[in-house]
């Protein structure tokens, strides 16, 4: 071990010396500082960024591998809602929206998305998990617009697009 220490000691001390000029040495030492803080950096950077691809990955494989999920239920619920939206009625309609959405946050309550609201748990997903993330906020907005505003307006296919939105979503999670 001492051998080793004063190779090593010898090592430096030859690379850093420099008969003619000191000035030259001590750019040396300072770039060999610089040096070793930058290798230092990339390490702690390294680490953390497969710390957080292992998050990552561990939130798709949930996501993704949703166990449990009890998919006759859901298809029957699904269907409800199907059936919600082939009639000729604004107020089923808006049953079909608000409970497309209530199927989609228990599916992210089920996977394990922790929040207070659905608001809460769509900020957890990412565009990875779910392919329509921007869309499923849109449709949630109408959800909301629907529950809050009882005199809002809604057409066939507004419904519908929203119904859709929630199916896609829900294919991406591999839920029905």
């Amino acid at each position: 071990m001492r051998t080793a220490l004063f190779n090593f000691y010898d090592y430096i001390s030859l690379y850093l010396s420099f008969p003619d000029s000191q000035s030259i040495s001590i750019i040396k030492v300072i770039f060999l500082i610089i040096s070793l803080l930058f290798l230092i950096a990339a390490i702690i950077l390294i680490f953390q960024l497969r710390k957080q691809l292992k998050k990552s990955l561990e939130m798709v494989t949930k996501s993704v591998a949703a166990p449990g999920l009890p998919k006759k239920a859901l298809n029957k619920k699904w269907q409800s809602v199907l059936d919600k939206l082939a009639k000729d009625d604004e107020n089923s309609y808006k049953l079909a929206v608000i409970e497309a959405d209530n199927i989609f946050d228990d599916i992210l309550k089920r996977i394990g998305y922790q929040g207070e609201d659905m608001g809460e748990r769509l900020k957890q997903l990412t565009p990875a998990q779910t392919a329509n993330l921007d869309e499923v906020w849109q449709a949630h907005k109408l959800r909301n617009q629907i529950v809050h505003e009882p005199d809002s307006r809604l057409t066939h296919s507004q419904a519908q697009r929203a119904v859709e939105i929630y199916q896609r979503a829900l294919e991406d999670l591999e839920a029905v």
